[in-house]
């Protein structure tokens, strides 16, 4: 399957016929990552496989790449990141069997409901979002009106040892 990737889907279905689906997921239809970004983004390029591993567990792996604008904290002008993150999903019934997964998987509970895709690739996204985005240090400049601190750091007059009295009785004795 391709383009456009399904809002909702039965993780159990396509686990049985380990089905890929590859295209786009609009980031208009991410309501709390759209809230976070600078500027619209286009749409997320995604990547999902869904098969049953040898220990019978039904499994996601998804693969997601998109470009987002955010505020650099260092000289808050704009910054584009490009967002590349994957993510190994373990579907469970219960919270008791989501402790008995594997570490490497992230547990998502389904039941007899559809499971809304968009937004667990979104909630993937936001996860993949730097706590502070900046530019490279190099590449980063300062905002209007900054005055870097142009003084000379003061050097520090040598302060007494206060361990000076023990090393001269050691030397007594």
């Amino acid at each position: 399957m391709s383009d456009p990737i399904p809002a909702h889907i039965e993780p159990r279905r396509l686990v049985d016929r380990e089905i890929v689906l590859k295209g786009t997921v609009p980031t208009a239809n991410m309501p709390r990552l759209s809230a976070l970004l600078d500027a619209p983004a286009g749409d997320v390029q995604v990547e999902l496989a869904f098969v049953r591993d040898e220990q019978g567990i039904n499994t996601m792996h998804g693969h997601y790449q998109v470009e987002v604008a955010q505020i650099c904290q260092r000289c808050l002008d704009q910054v584009v990141l490009t967002l590349d993150t994957d993510c190994d999903v373990g579907f469970v019934t219960s919270d008791e069997a989501a402790k008995n997964l594997p570490r490497h998987y992230e547990p998502v509970i389904v039941d007899d409901e559809a499971l809304d895709l968009h937004a667990l690739i979104e909630d993937e996204l936001l996860l993949a979002l730097p706590a502070v985005p900046m530019h490279p240090m190099q590449t980063c400049q300062h905002p209007p009106g900054y005055q870097p601190d142009t003084a000379e750091p003061e050097e520090e007059a040598e302060k007494p040892n206060p361990f000076s009295v023990l090393a001269k009785l050691k030397r007594d004795t």
